[in-house]
């Protein structure tokens, strides 16, 4: 049987490439992000709801978990709007050090709620991660102003997300959870803009929908080996900064077939001492 990292390693791998794919898309400035979120997460659901169905999917206990799923599904909804927010105003190197934070903040939540172990090598491992992340992207000029605001709202609300999610199954099949948690945040979102729904039928053209299918799959394979590898016993001091390490394989990825190759040597520097920090992890 796989252990856990198998699939926290599958995660950083769906994850970076749905980043990349995201970055693709989102550079055409017809692409509303707040429409392209709701349609997006609609198309998610439909994916991790097949899947879940293979799995036997059953409905979640409300008596237990109802309170937690309300309240991720606002935090996740949260986290999507302010990152919206905050990649209109903020480059990108600048958008990946504040995002890098929400390890921190998850690390930090899961020992002091989950009492989760926290080692002198988790520690380090942790912190050469984050490490190359400023190895990458430190000479960026950071602004404080409102976007930069957005930006770290937005990690607060994934890494409190990320946490509470560990409640919920605790009493509830991971994968089944899955399905409900993409639908709720793009409700909550067409609730906060009531007026994209106008919107949605130009997204569901095929020249637009094949490609956040496309991009839909990536994602839901990188939530669906999330969650199994917190159900197989990862817990998410471990699971978090692993999950930054998409960052660098973005990178990576991007310099192979984008052709950025910009500062390569910076990037292949935070590339070993990611490949490091998750090894400490362990």
């Amino acid at each position: 049987m796989l252990s856990w990292h198998y699939f926290a390693i599958a995660t950083v791998l769906f994850g970076s490439l749905s980043s990349i794919y995201m970055r693709k898309m989102m550079k055409n400035e017809d692409n509303d992000p707040v429409t392209f979120m709701i349609v997006f997460q609609f198309i998610l659901t439909i994916i991790t709801l097949l899947f879940a169905l293979t799995q036997g999917f059953v409905f979640p206990p409300p008596q237990k978990v109802w309170l937690h799923f309300l309240l991720s599904a606002v935090l996740y909804a949260c986290g999507s709007l302010f990152s919206f927010k905050a990649s209109r105003h903020i480059p990108a190197g600048e958008m990946t050090i504040l995002t890098a934070g929400s390890s921190i903040i998850a690390v930090i939540l899961g020992v002091v709620f989950l009492h989760s172990t926290f080692s002198i090598w988790n520690m380090l491992g942790t912190f050469l991660i984050l490490l190359s992340i400023y190895v990458l992207y430190g000479n960026e000029k950071m602004k404080i102003n409102k976007a930069m605001w957005f930006a770290i709202f937005s990690s607060v609300c994934y890494a409190s997300a990320s946490v509470n999610d560990i409640f919920i199954i605790k009493y509830y099949d991971a994968i089944s959870f899955i399905p409900p948690m993409s639908l709720l945040p793009g409700l909550i979102v067409l609730v906060v803009y009531p007026k994209k729904i106008k919107a949605i039928p130009r997204l569901l053209k095929w020249k637009h929908l094949e490609h956040i299918i496309t991009n839909a799959v990536f994602y839901a394979f990188s939530a669906i080996t999330w969650y199994i590898a917190l159900m197989k016993g990862a817990n998410i001091t471990q699971l978090s900064p692993i999950g930054r390490a998409s960052i660098i394989i973005t990178v990576i990825l991007s310099a192979l077939f984008f052709g950025e190759r910009k500062q390569l040597a910076r990037k292949v520097i935070s590339a070993v001492l990611v490949s490091i920090g998750v090894l400490l992890l362990r």
